[in-house]
């Protein structure tokens, strides 16, 4: 029987970092490609900031680097909060529904600042038992050690827990703790899957 329920939050809930090169491209003139590209240069400071060890600022300062982008830093933390007040249609109201019948659980890679700034502005949020972020574990989703913590943490059963995120590698590492997992694509798909695979039905 499933008691708990682990949700991502980025892709899943409310927009996270991706699809900020769109409105960066349609406001600076920075191409969606050119600024995906800077960012995987610094992808692995990106995923060190996320686990708590760096700022937001010195994390935008490196990314800026050695470009003639025609944006300022407190330009780019604006456009950021812009793509993360975008919510992702649909799960807000399932997660609503399964209040009450489930323990509901949050566990979101996040960089402090952005993680601070959606929890200040998504009051709704407060529907979940429990919030773990990236920043203050010190590991994100896909290190070795973050569900099994999580698990031992709330004292619950991996066999009774279902963990919902929008990527693969994510899902496997729930997996191999005994966590079911579902690889979210949309509200739909996501109501669909809950009742066909473990009954459970959203009124």
């Amino acid at each position: 029987m499933i008691k708990n329920m682990i949700f991502d939050l980025s892709e899943v809930i409310i927009s996270g970092y991706h699809g900020t090169e769109e409105l960066i491209e349609k406001k600076y003139k920075i191409t969606a490609k050119e600024f995906l590209a800077q960012r995987e240069i610094y992808n692995d400071l990106f995923l060190e900031t996320m686990r708590g060890k760096g700022t937001e600022k010195a994390y935008f300062e490196e990314l800026v680097k050695g470009t003639n982008w025609k944006m300022t830093l407190e330009e780019l933390k604006s456009i950021i909060r812009e793509n993360l007040d975008r919510q992702i249609e649909g799960t807000m109201e399932i997660i609503q529904k399964l209040k009450g019948k489930y323990q509901l659980i949050l566990l979101s890679d996040h960089i402090k600042e952005w993680a601070d700034y959606i929890v200040e502005t998504n009051q709704s949020l407060q529907i979940f038992d429990y919030i773990f972020f990236s920043y203050e574990l010190g590991k994100l989703k896909s290190d070795a050690g973050t569900f099994q913590f999580v698990l031992e943490k709330l004292k619950i059963n991996p066999s009774e827990t279902i963990f919902i995120d929008d990527y693969q590698k994510n899902i496997d590492m729930a997996k191999a703790q005994g966590i079911h997992g579902i690889l979210f694509q949309n509200a739909k798909q996501l109501q669909a899957e809950l009742k066909e695979k473990y009954g459970i039905e959203i009124d």
